[in-house]
């Protein structure tokens, strides 16, 4: 064998081809990077993905440069280094080819790095004019640095091994939400309209174009034992580009809990560019409780409540009440348990025991911290729900919305107490506040709608109640509100009449009787007596009206011109009514129910009589005040009253109103004096 001079080391690297491998390796590298970082939202990779891809890149780079030093590749294969023939080594053949790969490598790179600047800009907002081909910015508007400074915060992903603690990691969120709807740096998207995008397979672009907002974080929360890790990362939604991230690996205690609270609230508040007030900082830090078990049930209660349903307030009670067993003085548990027990007296009985126990649990945290937004919040439910003191109410709710300006539920509950109390100019700022910061939850829509239709501001309330439709087409709520307002605006029975078909299975009685009402409308005759003999026993009595199965009977058979057993009905529901009034004779609602009787009898003075006793007796209520009034003037059409009828659809008519021309031209309860000079002469003044 010949011998060879002897070669420096960096000229042993080239020629074994170590440096271009090297190269090679790097181009590689960035171009699987940039690669992930595209197709990780459409595959939807965890957040981790590109972080643990990089990492095996990294380590794979010095077992590469390892392989090229002591290995080379021969026709005959691959060989070690020190086996070959110096005289025959083809390395300088394969440097040449991976000067092509190195080449055609980078050739890529500057492909996407040219594409990707290019898209960022489109992106941005800037545009090439045609006169002198220069890109310019538009200027921010004030809607726009108003999104800048909003943010939406994703589902927080549960890390932990143990799925159960899904609850954990959303309570987690919730409170995270809570908190941040205090500050009024910037506005944070409520829970409801953001739990929507919970494994979405959309992009944070499209979150951000549909919620509003110019921000969006994103995180998960990992629990194993007596430690939690929680990771956030704040994204702007205009450039896709990381605003700030952190991750809090702590100790599991209620204070870490809440100082990591705190921490993200400050370091948005910095990312922003945002002030916070020392009185923000400090109700953001606020620890409630010390104990974690305390604090996990209190997650679970929470949770239970969310469903809105009677089982999951009982249970949430159960959970509240163990809770405040490890801790009396934790005092959202007190405020948690009266919620769940005014829920339960609006909507699931009205037993005056349960109004009372919230009224107790409020007086209770009262007792602990006698002003805290979450206790003004219970106050304003209390009033609103409990006694319909719809201005006590305000006092709180007002205070309450001071406390947490960005909490888009205390602006919606100040809009429904103030459009109760005949605020209504008060009542459509307050919705249209709370709907920036709760853009997707369809009740809210369909309220502000029903709310602008009051007003006579048809196309709005449609377009907003259409809106409602797009992002939940099955909700009865929805459709049940569309319905009424295709009859009152365009008069449109048949739509209303397909939009409410299977509204009479649910367990609602809202649905039902709006089921009862549009087939009514609809002049679907059969239909509407046929489901008034099914009418149940619960749907009979809610904390608003009384409405008898007899009730609803007698007016039905009246409208039908069975007037015989249409009296007969009438005076059933009369003898059911007498007994009732026995049991409580100060319920104004029995008052309500019987002068509707009475009215199918034709006894007017009797009509006239309870009409005053009722107006005298029933709660201030500007939205019930037109509902009742309406009722009344559909009694004292079919006992032939047209003079009285005329006389309150004339009040009823102009705005705020909850009925239109158009409806009462449909309404088959003025059939009988339709034709009455007096009652046309009225419509004519409000055509």
């Amino acid at each position: 064998m010949s011998t060879l001079p002897v070669m420096s080391f960096f000229d042993e690297l080239k020629r074994r081809n170590v440096v271009k491998v090297g190269i090679a390796y790097a181009v590689s590298t960035w171009i699987l990077l940039q690669l992930t970082d595209v197709v990780a939202d459409i595959l939807v990779l965890p957040e981790w993905a590109p972080q643990l891809i990089l990492l095996i890149l990294v380590v794979g780079f010095i077992p590469a440069l390892i392989f090229a030093w002591a290995f080379e590749m021969t026709p005959e294969g691959i060989k070690r280094e020190k086996d070959v023939d110096r005289s025959v080594s083809i390395t300088p053949g394969t440097g040449r080819k991976l000067d092509y790969v190195i080449i055609g490598l980078l050739a890529v790179g500057m492909s996407y790095f040219v594409w990707e600047s290019r898209f960022s800009e489109k992106e941005a907002g800037q545009h090439v004019t045609e006169a002198g081909g220069e890109v310019t910015t538009p200027t921010l508007t004030e809607a726009d640095l108003k999104r800048e400074k909003s943010i939406a915060v994703l589902p927080f992903t549960n890390r932990s091994p143990n799925a159960d603690d899904a609850y954990f990691t959303d309570g987690i969120h919730d409170d995270l939400l809570t908190q941040l709807a205090k500050i009024d740096a910037f506005s944070v998207i409520s829970r409801t309209s953001v739990m929507e995008y919970r494994d979405t397979t959309k992009n944070l672009k499209q979150i951000a174009l549909e919620l509003g907002v110019g921000n969006v974080m994103e995180g998960s929360v990992q629990r194993s034992g007596n430690r939690v890790r929680i990771n956030v990362q704040l994204i702007d939604a205009n450039t896709d580009e990381h605003v700030w991230a952190e991750t809090y690996d702590r100790q599991l205690t209620t204070e870490n809990l809440f100082d990591i609270q705190s921490e993200i609230a400050k370091a948005i508040a910095t990312a922003l560019h945002a002030t916070l007030t020392d009185t923000e900082i400090a109700s953001v830090a606020d620890v409630p409780t010390e104990n974690v078990k305390a604090y996990e049930l209190y997650l679970q209660a929470k949770r239970f409540a969310l469903g809105e349903t009677a089982i999951g307030f009982d249970t949430s009670v159960d959970l509240y009440r163990e809770a405040l067993i490890l801790d009396p003085n934790f005092k959202l548990a007190w405020i948690g348990l009266a919620h769940a027990f005014i829920n339960i007296y609006w909507a699931y009985g009205g037993d005056p025991a349960d109004r009372d126990r919230a009224r107790e649990a409020i007086d209770k945290a009262k007792a602990i911290d006698p002003d805290f937004p979450e206790l003004n919040m219970a106050e304003g439910f209390y009033y609103y729900w409990g006694l319909r003191d719809y201005a006590t109410a305000l006092k709180h709710l007002d205070k309450a919305v001071d406390q947490m300006p960005g909490n888009a539920e205390a602006l919606m509950w100040k809009g429904w107490a103030s459009r109760r109390a005949g605020l209504w100019e008060q009542a459509v700022d307050s919705m249209q506040k709370a709907i920036r910061l709760d853009p997707r939850t369809v009740i809210n829509l369909i309220e502000y709608g029903q709310t602008l239709s009051y007003l006579g501001r048809y196309s709005e309330a449609l377009a907003i109640t259409e809106q409602a439709y797009a992002v939940d087409p099955g909700s009865y709520w929805v459709k049940s509100y569309l319905a009424i307002l295709e009859i009152l605006i365009n008069g449109d029975t048949e739509y209303a009449n397909t939009l409410m078909i299977g509204a009479q299975h649910t367990n609602d009685v809202s649905f039902v009787e709006y089921f009862w009402e549009t087939n009514l409308m609809a002049r679907q005759f059969e239909t509407t007596l046929q489901f008034s003999q099914e009418w149940r026993p619960e749907w009979e009595i809610n904390l608003l009206a009384i409405t008898l199965r007899e009730h609803l009977l007698a007016e039905t058979l009246m409208i039908m011109g069975r007037v015989t057993e249409a009296r007969e009905q009438a005076r059933k529901a009369i003898a059911r009514l007498e007994e009732m009034k026995q049991q409580d004779p100060s319920d104004y609602r029995i008052l309500e129910a019987e002068l509707r009787s009475y009215a199918v009898l034709g006894n007017r003075p009797k009509v006239l009589s309870l009409t005053h006793q009722y107006l005298s007796a029933k709660p201030a209520d500007a939205v019930r005040n037109m509902v009742d009034k309406y009722s009344l003037a559909r009694s004292y059409a079919l006992a032939g009253m047209t003079d009285e009828c005329v006389e309150i659809l004339d009040s009823l008519l102009p705005s705020p109103s909850a009925i239109s021309v158009t409806w009462i031209e449909l309404d088959p309860y003025f059939d009988n004096i339709r034709q009455k000079p007096e009652f046309i002469a009225m419509l004519e003044r409000h055509r």
